[in-house]
């Protein structure tokens, strides 16, 4: 049974290993709290000889005193995806002078920082095998918002008419939490939705994603305000390119992603680190079109942070500057 959380802290070139049965929960309130902090925490963990780098951890931190790098991963880390940017601002009015990173290829990411070819890095690169998917993935939701309203189609028509077919279309979506976009060789975009739940990632249904997507049509209507409150997982796929750029805002520890390259063959995959912003931009549409408001974003935080914090400490000042968008940290990618 593998230990819920993994820490690792390096001083003068020497590094000490813990791990606590249920300790990644507490991984946003304990970077929170700031590097004076650490060794407090991790005195009232079970130290190790090793790093934990079992398939099924939950959660990692990696403090580097040397360099004054921070390395971190969560399943849950901070709410909603949003908020991540914002966590990161939080956390750097904690860690001043320190590289923070949050680790978008854990596995692979804290055994280059560890300096570890553990044997659980063969096994997630076995584990990335091509996997199939109905050819309803991306429109099951609405076929079934459509049979469940079939009894009242009146109703039905009278809310597409007054609100459009995308507004509908996204309240049967709620919840799904993948977005994919397809540029065709014409130039045409195809926008679709669904669950990547069960896949790691969608990566794993290799150039088969590219046919699924374009059935049902584009979707020029789909963007709308307060999309990127759902959305963790995204792919964009340029068929003249033969390039996939993906990202996620919550990777599995052992994220399949580097061996799936074997499953694209003759494409160029490519971790996208800009995100959900970079996904938007990349097909020449504004971000802005699917931001929430800043004060639906402020209500976020306000109803996140006192559950990180757990009130054992003052709220962190400027909380309302926290709600303005943060860029993405620009950290060379570790291979």
């Amino acid at each position: 049974m593998s230990s819920d959380g993994m820490y690792a802290v390096r001083r003068a070139g020497r590094d000490s290993f813990y791990a606590g049965r249920w300790s990644a929960p507490h991984i946003a309130h304990t970077l929170l709290r700031g590097p004076e902090h650490i060794d407090a925490y991790v005195g009232s963990l079970d130290p190790r000889k090793a790093p934990d780098m079992d398939i099924c951890l939950c959660g990692a931190v990696f403090v580097d005193f040397d360099r004054r790098a921070l390395l971190y991963w969560a399943g849950d880390l901070f709410g909603s995806g949003p908020l991540r940017g914002d966590f990161l601002r939080l956390s750097r009015m904690r860690w001043p002078q320190w590289r923070l990173r949050e680790a978008a290829l854990p596995l692979l990411e804290f055994a280059a920082a560890l300096e570890r070819t553990p044997p659980e890095l063969e096994r997630a690169r076995a584990d990335a095998t091509l996997v199939d998917a109905d050819d309803a993935l991306f429109t099951a939701s609405w076929l079934e918002h459509q049979a469940d309203f079939a009894c009242v189609a009146d109703d039905q028509a009278a809310w597409v008419a007054a609100e459009g077919v995308e507004a509908v279309r996204a309240f049967a979506e709620r919840g799904l939490d993948a977005w994919v976009t397809v540029r065709a060789t014409d130039g045409t975009l195809y926008d679709q939705r669904c669950s990547s739940r069960g896949f790691g990632s969608l990566l794993r249904l290799g150039p088969r994603l590219v046919a699924l997507a374009q059935i049902g049509g584009p979707r020029p209507e789909m963007l709308r305000a307060g999309l990127e409150r759902d959305v963790r997982e995204t792919l964009f796929v340029d068929v003249a390119r033969r390039s996939v750029h993906w990202w996620q805002a919550d990777p599995p520890w052992a994220h399949p992603g580097p061996g799936c390259a074997a499953l694209w063959p003759g494409w160029t995959l490519e971790l996208d680190e800009g995100g959900l912003r970079s996904h938007v931009e990349r097909s020449g549409r504004a971000f802005a079109a699917i931001r929430m408001t800043r004060e639906e974003r402020l209500a976020a935080l306000i109803d996140q942070v006192p559950r990180t914090l757990r009130g054992d400490f003052a709220a962190l000042p400027r909380l309302a500057g926290a709600s303005v968008p943060v860029a993405a940290p620009s950290f060379p990618r570790m291979s």
